[in-house]
């Protein structure tokens, strides 16, 4: 019988392939063992966490625990106890969270937390740099926008609504990503227009000269702008202080003594066809209503100047009161055209 000949090396070969083989399969085995196990689910990752205590408290306050713990993806803008805490009663402590029994007060509070979470899995990579917005899990009230998320992204800091920062991000989560933030995002309740009627007649007064030159014949047209639901504004608001302090200039005493043709101009330059927080406001020009006014930083922060304030800038002093059709920044002097 006659052998088939293979030569010695084509053994060596052999044998070397059957080593290989066997180190595979063996660190196969050993890599499938120290495989990790998949992560918690963003409710689990929460309640391992001491500094989300409240708001697994709230989640739980509020039936979200089922939906945040299932099969579909979330993003959750998760609010720290610090954050909570700011808030008034019942929904600054878990105890109080806890001992909630009202149903509108329930029903708030799920709006909130709803408010926070976003469809899908978004690592802070995702967010592009600069002004974006993010439609959140909160269902949207009958004709208004109050479930929309405003991002400002400068480097790789990222403000929401032009208050809350992302503390921490990318917590993993077998079901999406946790980013911790500072504060608690409240969905918008009201119009420009009626933050402004709020403040006149709050127990503090505030806006009551704004409020009386919008309500001018004249000013029909911007004030059907900031009454209407579907704008997108950016509204510099003079405080009643800066108001008074403009009439001595114009040679009045009181508000109703300016004419139309001197009030008018003064008010359109106080708005700005486009929403943005102080975040996205750039120093240099402005385009308003009205012309062009000069975003500034100073000592004291944001300033805004027009072409006659040649006195000083006006002070952005209570930046970012978010409306459903805009947002509202303070100033401490009105701007002049």
């Amino acid at each position: 019988m006659t052998f088939p000949y293979y030569p010695l090396l084509s053994f060596r070969r052999l044998s070397l392939v059957l080593v290989a083989l066997v180190g595979f399969a063996a660190t196969s085995c050993k890599d499938k063992k120290d495989d990790p196990q998949p992560p918690q689910n963003i409710v689990q990752v929460a309640q391992s966490n001491p500094v989300f205590s409240i708001l697994v408290a709230a989640i739980t306050k509020a039936d979200l625990a089922g939906t945040l713990s299932g099969g579909d993806l979330f993003t959750v803008l998760a609010p720290t106890n610090a954050a909570f805490t700011q808030l008034p009663a019942p929904y600054n402590t878990a105890d109080n969270i806890a001992a909630i029994t009202d149903a509108g007060q329930i029903a708030t509070l799920r709006g909130i937390l709803l408010y926070h979470v976003l469809p899908g899995r978004k690592p802070a990579t995702d967010f592009p740099a600069g002004a974006s917005t993010q439609t959140t899990a909160k269902p949207a009230s009958t004709g208004i926008n109050d479930n929309t998320v405003y991002v400002s992204k400068n480097g790789s800091t990222i403000t929401l609504n032009g208050v809350a920062r992302i503390a921490s991000d990318d917590l993993a989560a077998s079901n999406g990503i946790i980013h911790a933030i500072d504060k608690v995002l409240l969905p918008p309740t009201r119009r420009i227009s009626e933050l402004v009627v709020a403040a006149a007649s709050g127990p503090a007064p505030e806006f009551t000269l704004l409020l009386a030159a919008l309500q001018r014949p004249a000013a029909a047209e911007l004030l059907a702008a900031v009454n209407n639901p579907a704008a997108n504004l950016t509204v510099f608001a003079p405080t009643d202080a800066a108001f008074r302090a403009l009439l001595p200039q114009l040679m009045a005493t009181n508000l109703s003594d300016v004419p139309d043709a001197t009030l008018l101009p003064i008010l359109r330059l106080h708005v700005v066809s486009s929403r943005a927080f102080s975040p996205d406001l750039r120093t240099g020009a402005l385009p308003t209503l009205g012309g062009t006014v000069t975003v500034g930083m100073s000592s004291t922060g944001l300033t805004v100047s027009g072409s006659g304030n040649t006195t000083g800038s006006a002070t952005v002093v209570n930046p970012n009161l978010l409306a459903v059709n805009g947002v509202v920044h303070v100033i401490d002097r009105v701007l002049r055209p």
